[in-house]
């Protein structure tokens, strides 16, 4: 496909710029408009890895005089929020020990960013207790007022090692608490028997006495900590699965092995989804690429499902394997002895990477995406301090490119007698070469002959 000079700039966009034949072959308008200095990424579709160089070093943009835009290209992220915890120590305010046998106690956290409690923890030294704790906040007045009814707290750790030091709060952003426990002294009940033995002439009589003893011990509290439940942003891989149109599928008796061969597009692949019919297998599993000789092996795994009755069903159809560009992918599946597994419509999906390019936009300006240009030796060196704010994953605007054309890049007879000269020019000269000295033998020896 070749596209004309007005194609390549727009019509009432940019001012028209030449690209000849050995120049790049799609340009694509970037849809968006700044009012001032901004960073801005576009993502990269399936048309511009099928029509560009495997590093993406003939990838540009530029700007409306066609002058290049640093750029950089970075993998796509999908921003999930998780649940951490973290503990917040209180400090204790003030002591009281209340009229009726319980014992308050005012506790206060010193962050100063904003809190979301769930949970409660009184440290404590004591074994073998049972208590109470309530928990107040104070309300708009000044006052005090219980989040939610009196909990247990208890140590059961003579018996075994059961205990519970905590008490759940509903997310509270407060700072200042009062906690309430049920007796500040509690009750150590223990019960003994002893047995003693005396003897009168011969005669020896057994005596047991039953011995109890009470001790009452201060609830002593070593510290209070609260949980912090945080929502951190956590930065995935953003990933997209594509189906396999009819992949061409080969059965190896002999080997006693299925074989997929299917397009990879080039595209930034990172696994593979093998989806067949039946419900209950477990193959082995390889999946390779071409590669200097034959074909390269990117991973292995296990292919398995289990879905039988009265057990948890479990599906692992997907293999990952480090990202790769390529034409073509392989997967050679290991049946041993069992009937082949059988792969219908979107039975087989490419696992992909998204990437996007990101560079500065000025006010005003129009941009163009382009690529496609196959005598680029190595991707372009831009000024590295804009490299390295562009790669700080700040936030940036997205814009959008215009369609990609229909079809794919074709080149001129020109074009594809450089390719091959560029690949296979230095063997073609060694070629001609030994021909050459070959000749030169050839007639030195029937000289000799003469």
């Amino acid at each position: 496909m070749r596209i004309s000079t007005k194609a390549l700039f727009g019509i009432g966009v940019c001012a028209a710029v030449a690209v000849g034949a050995g120049e790049w072959r799609v340009a694509r308008d970037i849809a968006g408009q700044t009012e001032t200095t901004a960073v801005v990424s576009v993502t990269l579709d399936a048309h511009v890895f099928e029509n560009s160089q495997p590093q993406l070093a003939d990838v540009r943009v530029l700007d409306c005089a066609g002058r290049e835009v640093p750029h950089v290209i970075l993998p796509e992220r999908d921003y999930v929020f998780e649940q951490r915890y973290t503990p917040r120590g209180a400090t204790l305010k003030s002591l009281e020990q209340l009229p009726e046998g319980g014992l308050a106690v005012v506790c206060e956290i010193g962050r100063t960013n904003a809190v979301s409690l769930s949970q409660a923890t009184l440290q404590t030294p004591l074994r073998n207790y049972e208590q109470t704790v309530t928990v107040y906040i104070q309300d708009g007045k000044g006052g005090w007022q219980p989040v939610k009814g009196a909990e247990p707290l208890f140590d059961y750790s003579r018996f075994a090692d059961v205990k519970k030091e905590t008490v759940d709060l509903p997310l509270l952003t407060n700072r200042l608490f009062r906690l309430v426990i049920g007796q500040a002294d509690d009750k150590a009940f223990s019960s003994y028997t002893s047995v003693t033995e005396e003897s009168d002439g011969g005669q020896k009589v057994q005596r047991q006495f039953r011995r109890y003893h009470v001790e009452r011990r201060p609830f002593r509290i070593d510290a209070v900590t609260f949980r912090d439940t945080e929502q951190v942003a956590v930065a995935k891989p953003k990933q997209e699965r594509v189906a396999v149109l009819n992949p061409e599928v080969k059965e190896e008796a002999d080997r006693k092995t299925t074989t997929l061969t299917f397009p990879a597009g080039r595209y930034p692949v990172v696994g593979v989804t093998l989806v067949p019919g039946q419900q209950n297998f477990e193959r082995k599993v390889t999946v390779e690429c071409p590669g200097a000789g034959g074909w390269r092996v990117l991973a292995t795994g296990v292919l398995s499902r289990s879905h039988l009755p009265g057990m948890t069903p479990s599906d692992h159809v997907e293999v990952g394997f480090n990202e790769v560009r390529t034409e073509r992918l392989r997967v050679q599946i290991r049946n041993d002895d069992n009937p082949p597994l059988i792969f219908g419509k979107n039975g087989v999906t490419l696992v992909r990477q998204v990437y996007r390019a990101a560079f500065i936009a000025e006010k005003g300006e129009r941009y163009r995406f382009v690529y496609g240009n196959p005598e680029v030796q190595a991707p372009p060196v831009y000024e590295q301090g804009v490299m390295a704010y562009l790669n700080r994953g700040q936030k940036t605007l997205m814009w959008k490119l215009s369609p990609a054309p229909s079809g794919a890049v074709t080149y001129g007879v020109t074009v594809r007698v450089r390719q091959f000269l560029v690949k296979h020019g230095m063997l073609l000269l060694s070629a001609v070469v030994m021909a050459a000295l070959g000749l030169l033998i050839l007639r030195a020896v029937r000289h000799v002959e003469k």
